[in-house]
């Protein structure tokens, strides 16, 4: 079980590495401050305006950073993908920015899917059998009764 725990973090290690990298890469053509996930309308203004013109002169390496930043939020279920959506838009155009936020929210809830059953399954179950056990008689019990509405021959 701590293998499992031991590998999300060597993962989650490598995926902000993985950021960090392409972040440095950006910033090293830049005398701005460092690049960080926006928490706020104003700093995300102002994220888009240092981006804006990057994104003019390396239009494929700002999409790379763009979608990686956006798939790190995503997978490790991290809040704040909405202010990610706004700079979509802004950076890249409403309708590219639509489509580009839709596959990569698609993706990155598959990636966190993925690595909640590979790595938090046994995790959650060994620590929380009793309330897992409770879910799992309340799901039966709804798809059970919800069988027995539709079937007119299922005795209860």
């Amino acid at each position: 079980m701590w293998r499992r725990l031991a590998g999300l973090l060597l993962v989650f290690a490598a995926a902000t590495a993985a950021l960090w990298l392409l972040s440095a890469r950006l910033s090293a053509g830049q005398a701005r401050r460092p690049l960080r996930f926006p928490s706020d309308l104003e700093e995300l203004r102002e994220l888009a305006e240092a981006l804006r013109d990057y994104e003019r002169q390396h239009r494929g390496a700002a999409l790379a950073l763009f979608c990686a930043a956006y798939l790190y939020k995503q997978s490790f279920a991290i809040p704040g993908s909405s202010l990610l959506n706004v700079l979509a838009g802004a950076l890249f155009g409403p309708w590219t920015g639509l489509v580009l936020c839709s596959a990569l929210t698609s993706v990155g809830a598959t990636f966190c899917y993925l690595l909640s059953g590979t790595f938090g399954k046994q995790f959650v179950v060994y620590y929380f059998s009793d309330k897992v056990a409770l879910l799992q008689r309340k799901v039966l019990h709804h798809i059970i009764s919800s069988v027995c509405r539709q079937e007119p021959f299922c005795h209860k």
